[in-house]
């Protein structure tokens, strides 16, 4: 008797294209404990968004959002203009002296120092934040040490504030202070001589992430220059492709790896977790499009927050136009579309009060994810489950007599159509009412080998667990 197939899996594109097996706009759910008559895995349908804030009122390139505890508010960086809960602030020196486009990276000092403060950098200049919301722009007007051009990202330690420079220099401030600088208070990261792209804390350690090394620094409490000293025998031989791919949340980080100079010319993701693990996660079908992307790979964009009860790590990729989604809990790939089918537009995440605030890239909207809203600002998208093309065990021809799919009531359609030419063509779409009890359709034809594909677009939720071919084989 024939089993059920799960609808589960990873990105298998034998290329760069979009034939073979694709998980499109779903998230994969793992019971940890399945009864014998259950499926440990359920594929849904991924959250819809719901508009929140519009801040410039027009199509504006989105650089960064965060959520700052001391004063619950949200703050957002739009072109050359911050934005606190949608209203523009204003500034001690214009805005439009620093970058306008690019991510922006986001700080809080701690609290012991009695004053509280947010820092955003866009990689040429700081802007300071208090908790009433006066801001101050900082450079090298205000202090001739002040490190420019940095890479953005900024970091505190031990009441230090760090930032890195291209040329490998990580430069600290005086300590309590992110504003105070002194002209020997650095060091240069890498012995291997490359460039420097991103740092990040993690634990009580930075990381420096250098085109072909990534190495590991501890307060070491030193009396002149840098407090930092390295930790020799945790340098990794590998190192970062942009950081724009760079997003972490808690001690959990993941990004895109690069060793080009090493002879290492293709590209994977990593995660680095907070036991200090460090997991290549990805697949050979990513690798490729990760490949394809060359130098575009700047222009990726990344974030991570807890979505649906899972951990998710979203990767925008620019030449391919597709979003890859990875589950640090499920340890499952997908991807993730907008309603036109291109890539999941959203830069940059944050979250308050159990509430996920997406920004998107160019059209000027901040957005909330849930998982009880089904549409895209009012949109619907398309789910796609596509199958590996399959001869199901013998090379006679074969007739489909029925197939039959196993998944909760839900409202409208369940779409499918088959390719019998390696995905050269699909039949036109037969429709599977998910309200009936038995969700099935009969009578597809015969074939050689054949793939299938399975599409959702109805304003409601959705979850399947496998689907069943009746296959007849023929003479």
């Amino acid at each position: 008797m024939p089993k059920p197939i799960p609808f589960v899996g990873s990105p298998g594109q034998r290329g760069t294209g979009t034939t073979d097996q694709r998980f499109v706009n779903i998230l994969f759910e793992v019971e940890k404990n399945p009864s014998p008559t259950s499926y440990p895995v359920a594929c849904i349908k991924r959250p819809g968004l719901s508009t929140s804030t519009r801040p410039t009122g027009a199509s504006t390139e989105g650089r960064g959002i965060y959520s700052w505890g001391a004063t619950a508010s949200l703050y957002s960086f739009f072109g050359g203009d911050i934005y606190v809960n949608g209203t523009k602030m204003t500034s001690t020196a214009s805005l439009s002296t620093s970058t306008v486009s690019g991510r922006v990276w986001f700080a809080e000092t701690h609290e012991d120092t009695g004053n509280r403060q947010l820092v955003i950098c866009d990689g040429l200049d700081n802007y300071i934040i208090t908790s009433t919301n006066i801001i101050t722009q900082i450079d090298q007007v205000d202090d001739a040490q002040y490190p420019v051009s940095s890479c953005g990202p900024v970091v505190m330690l031990d009441g230090f504030m760090f930032m890195a420079k291209p040329n490998g220099q990580i430069w600290n401030t005086d300590v309590n202070t992110v504003s105070s600088w002194t002209a020997t208070a650095y060091l240069t990261a890498d012995t291997f001589g490359s460039e420097l792209e991103a740092i990040h804390k993690q634990k009580d350690q930075i990381i420096a992430f250098t085109k072909n090394r990534i190495e590991f620094y501890f307060n070491n409490g030193n009396p002149t220059g840098s407090p930092l000293l390295r930790i020799d025998q945790n340098t990794l031989g590998f190192g970062l492709a942009s950081k724009n791919s760079l997003a972490w949340s808690g001690e959990t980080v993941i990004f895109v790896s690069e060793n080009s100079a090493d002879g290492d010319g293709s590209r994977s993701v990593y995660m680095i977790t907070s036991l200090g693990k460090v997991t290549e996660i990805s697949n050979p079908s990513l690798n490729r499009l990760l490949a394809v992307e060359g130098a575009s790979i700047s222009a990726c964009s990344a974030w991570m927050e807890r979505v649906a009860g899972q951990l998710i790590y979203c990767l925008n990729l620019s030449v391919a136009n597709r979003s890859f989604i990875y589950s640090v809990d499920t340890g499952l790939w997908c991807e993730w579309a907008s309603a036109s089918g291109a890539k999941f537009n959203c830069v940059s995440a944050t979250s308050r009060n159990g509430v996920v605030y997406l920004q998107d890239g160019t059209n000027g909207w901040i957005y909330t994810l849930s998982p009880t809203v089904y549409t895209d600002g009012g949109t619907v998208f398309t789910l796609i489950i596509q199958t590996p093309r399959s001869a199901f065990g013998t090379e006679k021809p074969k007739i489909e007599t029925t197939l039959t799919v196993f998944g909760d009531n839900t409202a409208g359609n369940l779409w499918v159509s088959t390719s019998d030419d390696d995905y050269g063509t699909f039949t036109s779409t037969r429709g599977i009412d998910m309200s009936l009890p038995l969700k099935q359709v009969t009578r597809l034809g015969s074939f050689q080998s054949r793939a299938h594909k399975f599409s959702y677009n109805t304003e409601s939720s959705f979850r399947v667990q496998a689907w069943l071919p009746e296959i007849k084989e023929g003479k």
